[in-house]
C-alpha cells in the first residue's frame, strides 16, 4: 500500500510509474448517537479505503475530517463547514492531486449528507472542467448490501453504522441503544431540528453484529 503521507518526494515519483490513482477519503466530524464516536463516518471511509489501496496498490492520500453536517450541528462534537467551504476545498485539492502527477482521484466518503455529497460533486465537476484527469465519487452506502439489513430506511447510527463500527473499532462501541427515527415534518424548512433528533440516532442500531459489518 502506499501511504502518501509517509512517503517522501522521491518515493512518490518512482511509484507514480507504475500508478497515478490516489484514494481521498472524506470523513465529519458529527454525532453518531450515544454509542458511537463523532468521527465515525472517517473511521469508515479510511478502513475501506485502507482496503482498497492494499488490494489495487494505489495511493491513499489523509482523509478529511469535517464535512457539512446540518441536520446534526446543534449536538456537542459535531463540528461542520459551510457547502462552499467544502467544495471549494476539495476542489483546490483535487486541482493540486492532479498537478502532482495523479491521472485518477477517488473521492470515498464516509458521510453522506445531501449538502455533503452536492459540494463533493460539484468541486468534482469544477475540478475535471479545468485538468484534464478523472475523479470519482463514492459513497460508503453504495457499496452495502441492503438486503441483510433487517431495518427499513436504517440511517444515521443504526443498524449498518454500528455493525461496522464492531468490526472495524469495537472498542468504541458503547452498546445498541434502542430505535429512534426522527419524525420531521415533510414539506417544513426549520431553522432547529434537535428537538425532532433525540438521541441522535436515525435508525436502529439493535439488529447490528460484527458478522453484518
Amino acid at each position: 500500500m502506499r501511504l502518501l503521507e509517509e512517503m517522501s518526494w522521491p518515493e512518490i515519483e518512482a511509484a507514480q510509474r507504475e500508478c497515478r490513482t490516489v484514494i481521498l477519503p472524506v470523513g465529519a466530524t458529527e454525532e453518531h448517537g450515544p454509542h458511537l464516536p463523532t468521527i465515525t463516518d472517517t473511521i469508515q471511509a479510511m478502513e475501506v479505503a485502507r482496503a482498497v489501496a492494499e488490494e489495487r496498490a494505489v495511493f491513499l492520500a489523509p482523509p478529511l475530517y469535517y464535512g457539512v453536517c446540518r441536520s446534526t450541528r446543534a449536538f456537542p462534537g459535531t463540528i461542520t463547514v459551510g457547502h462552499d467551504a467544502l467544495r471549494g476545498y476539495v476542489r483546490d485539492l483535487l486541482v493540486s492531486f492532479a498537478d502532482s502527477g495523479f491521472y485518477r482521484v477517488m473521492i470515498l466518503t464516509g458521510h453522506a449528507g445531501g449538502q455533503h455529497m452536492a459540494a463533493l460533486e460539484e468541486a468534482g465537476q469544477m475540478a475535471v472542467e479545468e485538468r484534464d484527469f478523472r475523479v470519482s465519487l463514492v459513497s460508503l452506502f453504495d457499496l452495502i448490501d441492503f438486503s441483510t439489513v433487517e431495518t427499513p430506511h436504517d440511517g444515521h447510527a443504526g443498524e449498518v453504522e454500528t455493525s461496522l463500527m464492531m468490526v472495524i473499532r469495537p472498542d468504541l462501541v458503547k452498546g445498541r441503544p434502542e430505535e429512534h427515527f426522527p419524525r420531521r415534518p415533510r414539506f417544513m424548512i426549520m431553522k432547529d431540528v434537535r428537538h425532532l433528533m433525540g438521541n441522535g440516532i436515525m435508525g436502529n442500531p439493535q439488529p447490528a453484529s460484527p458478522e453484518k459489518g
